[in-house]
């Protein structure tokens, strides 16, 4: 089973300190090999700027960055996964370094090596790979303690994908990591709010009314193109929504869709008509309200 690369847009922006200009290091064959590669994208060029970027030992330069960005993006469109994983993989370890000066391409990068170890390999330690992605994504504040948005895309970007090599790896029996280990990666980096229900079913309205206890009436039910995907494919969709004072959904949106986007309009179409039940309608805007906010609905689906 192969699955193409979500579509994934990788934006180049880096700004260094002092002391990582291009002066400090010599990276002459690094520029040129990029040169080379940007007039004609072969396979030997491609070859090329890798070994260059290999055999480069100093810090990180704006120069060794913006290579190591081109390359991965170039393997990232071709959707070759071996060498979506070699470039990824090698962007990661070179930004490291100063991850916490380019959190986004260090974050872009652990997701694709990670896409790239599934999708090519079917490797159950891709999961632990793309749990660092959401917890790194997850964690990243401003100092008003703010998520950029491109930190929120990949937090729910990464949540698809697992849940996405969960149902993969559960209807092979192939033993993969457990929700446990999930979750004591995501601790390390602190980030264990990434269940964004969690604060919205604990809040008060106005009139001090907490939410009411009921169900989700998902009817229709929500089916997939199946003519557009391939037997024993599997995807996930992340929604986000809100309830009227009736429970009826309104705005939902889509929040993260991997492998394709191609069943977005669908799925919103069809959450659109659902409509939160309550246990006991007569409570409603007495003890308990239906009306909320910053609604999380994840769905994972195969294509038999």
């Amino acid at each position: 089973m192969r699955y193409l690369a979500s579509g994934l847009v990788i934006w180049f922006l880096c700004v260094f300190g002092g002391a990582a200009q291009a002066q400090a290091h010599n990276v002459s064959d690094i520029v040129a090999a990029e040169d080379a590669f940007l007039g004609a994208q072969t396979e030997d060029n491609r070859a090329i700027l890798m070994a260059a970027l290999a055999s480069y030992e100093g810090e990180p330069t704006v120069e060794t960055v913006r290579a190591h960005h081109i390359l991965m993006t170039s393997d990232t469109r071709a959707g070759i996964y071996d060498a979506m994983f070699e470039s990824a993989a090698a962007a990661r370890a070179h930004y490291e370094p100063i991850s916490n000066v380019i959190e986004k391409q260090f974050a872009e990068a652990g997701l694709v090596a990670a896409i790239a170890s599934f999708n090519g390999d079917l490797d159950p330690n891709a999961m632990i790979a793309m749990a660092h992605v959401q917890g790194f994504a997850t964690a990243q504040r401003n100092d008003n303690g703010e998520r950029a948005d491109w930190a929120r895309d990949l937090m729910y970007e990464s949540d698809a994908w697992l849940m996405t090599m969960d149902a993969y790896f559960e209807s092979t029996r192939t033993r993969h990591v457990s929700d446990e280990e999930i979750e004591q990666v995501l601790e390390t980096y602190d980030s264990v709010d990434y269940a964004a229900n969690a604060p919205a079913a604990a809040s008060l309205d106005e009139l001090g009314l907490p939410l009411c206890t009921g169900l989700m009436a998902q009817k229709p039910k929500l089916r997939q193109p199946r003519n557009k995907f391939r037997k024993g494919m599997f995807g996930a969709v992340i929604l986000g929504l809100e309830f009227d004072s009736e429970g009826q959904v309104i705005n939902p949106r889509v929040l993260a869709s991997v492998p394709l986007d191609e069943f977005d309009e669908r799925s919103l179409e069809t959450v659109g008509k659902w409509r939160f039940k309550p246990d006991d309608p007569d409570q409603v805007g007495v003890t308990c309200r239906l009306n909320r906010t910053d609604i999380v609905q994840p769905v994972v689906f195969q294509f038999r």
